[in-house]
């Protein structure tokens, strides 16, 4: 399919004096023409055909298809961090546990800060709440 813009051809008759008027669209998206019989003038805009409302329906399949596979990714990545959380918190052995997941916690949003403000947001006014606690104390 290209996208390029072709010629369209377009005729109606005028409503005043019943002359046939013909009008020719490459790229421009309206055109104004005369009557050559009465002097009345139009303004024709360039019909949208088939093949260019397909373009715009691929392209917006293809958005939206980059769209999916984004947030899948993105929810693929916090579903294995949850996942590592949640073991880390189940330690037995060496009971850094809690201290580990938040470190693994803590890496994960550096990594991924663009895709999860409002955790990055969360995690940080936490830490400013404890510090501000620490220091009136």
């Amino acid at each position: 399919m290209k996208n390029q813009p072709f010629e369209i051809g377009v005729s109606f008759t005028c409503p005043n004096c019943q002359q046939k008027i013909e009008v020719e669209f490459n790229d421009e998206p309206l055109s104004v023409v005369c009557c050559a019989q009465c002097d009345k003038s139009f303004t024709v805009m360039r019909p949208t055909i088939a093949e260019e409302i397909l373009i715009d329906w691929e392209n917006e399949a293809l958005f939206q298809k980059i769209r999916a596979e984004k947030t899948q990714t993105n929810n693929s990545s916090l579903l294995a961090l949850i996942i590592r959380v949640i073991e880390l918190l189940t330690w037995r052995d060496k009971g850094d546990g809690q201290v580990e997941a938040i470190r693994e916690m803590r890496g994960w949003l550096i990594e991924n800060e663009d895709k999860a403000p409002p955790l990055t947001e969360l995690i940080q006014m936490d830490v400013n709440h404890r510090s501000n606690r620490r220091n009136l104390e």
